[in-house]
């Protein structure tokens, strides 16, 4: 039924290829491979080894899951004003939280790979940035509220938030295959949108190019191993809003955290007050997003107590804590263009695809 649906969306030009797991604590567990990293009949196949760009879903399982713990060991306050923590912050009255419950007051986005070439550039920029409305009046979803939570966390912690992560989730619950900066090139992961020119042009600054005709000819044309995101890849690879690349496998054992409420890794109460909806304005938890009654990407069998979020490249994940069930899908529906966006209609029918195999009620 998965299989078939995934085949289809691939023959409908959805997407080149994917990788799906779900099932219940538990319980029955399902996962697969389908199509191609393109839609080149001699392009690799997928595989439960092949490295998605996870973009925005970088948010939850990454920066969120660093805020927890640093949140348990005392050393972040939800509702210390960042300003008090980072003084090149100018806006006084942003709290941790709202940066989290995406309520700050900062613009949705803003394109910096057009005026910056590094992550100082960046920080300075967003520390300069005025508000476009007035903080805690409404929710507009802003990577630059994780990029400051990402230089809050790593001033906190005192060390960067990829070295962090390493050591206090990835190596705990055996995520190998979880990182940033997986490299230019590298053939493990699934290609994304074509190289533009700034991009080529940040490489040559960096003195990061490689001589992709003789190492990696698709390199020359598809951005493959590198972040996709442009920001993210301006502040290095490494970026609260994303830059995590990782495999359903991977994600699988995550999920498995999360149903367990932290597996002695982060507390039961932690794992509920952040996947807690924050307020009747907007669907927002900490850090996550909850599923909203209708038109949400989790479908229509998810219960409403499910939490989870969703990758620009074709990338989500889904929680249902009340059925103790997780859906993962990991795509590259940003190649061979990001104007493809099949993904929107195609999740929620994936998700109650999912549903019906794991009997969730409808």
């Amino acid at each position: 039924m998965i299989d078939k649906l995934l085949d289809e969306a691939i023959a409908e030009g959805d997407f080149p290829g994917a990788c799906y797991a779900f099932g219940k604590l538990g319980g029955n567990h399902s996962s697969g491979c389908r199509g191609r990293f393109t839609y080149c009949p001699e392009s690799p196949e997928t595989k439960p080894n092949t490295l998605w760009d996870l973009a925005s879903v970088s948010k939850v399982v990454g920066t969120t899951t660093m805020a927890m713990l640093l949140l348990e060991r005392g050393l972040l306050k939800l509702d210390q004003p960042v300003a008090d923590v980072l003084s090149a912050f100018r806006q006084k009255n942003v709290t941790t939280r709202n940066l989290l419950v995406h309520d700050s007051g900062f613009i949705a986005f803003r394109p910096y790979q057009k005026t910056c070439a590094s992550r100082d550039e960046v920080w300075d920029a967003i520390c300069k940035e005025p508000l476009s409305y007035a903080t805690g009046s409404k929710t507009v979803y802003s990577d630059l509220n994780m990029i400051t939570l990402q230089v809050m966390l790593e001033h906190l912690a005192a060390q960067p938030m990829d070295l962090f992560l390493q050591r206090n989730v990835w190596e705990p619950l055996q995520m190998a295959d979880t990182l940033y900066n997986p490299g230019i090139g590298n053939p493990r992961c699934a290609p994304t949108d074509a190289v533009e020119p700034w991009r080529m042009n940040l490489r040559t600054l960096r003195k990061t190019q490689v001589n992709v005709a003789d190492q990696f000819p698709d390199a020359a044309h598809w951005i493959q191993g590198e972040v996709h995101d442009p920001n993210a890849l301006v502040f290095g690879g490494v970026a609260g809003h994303a830059g995590l690349f990782s495999t359903t496998p991977d994600l699988t054992r995550f999920s498995h955290l999360m149903l367990k409420e932290g597996d002695s890794l982060l507390k039961p109460t932690t794992i509920r007050q952040f996947m807690s909806k924050q307020s009747d304005r907007s669907s927002r938890a900490l850090g996550w997003d909850t599923k909203s009654p209708t038109g949400s990407s989790a479908g229509s069998r998810f219960g409403p107590r499910s939490y989870g979020h969703t990758g620009y490249t074709g990338t989500s994940i889904w929680i249902d804590p009340d059925a103790s069930a997780y859906a993962i899908l990991l795509t590259n529906r940003v190649h061979p263009t990001s104007e493809n966006t099949k993904i929107v209609a195609f999740r929620p029918k994936f998700h109650d695809a999912v549903a019906g195999e794991l009997d969730l009620p409808g």
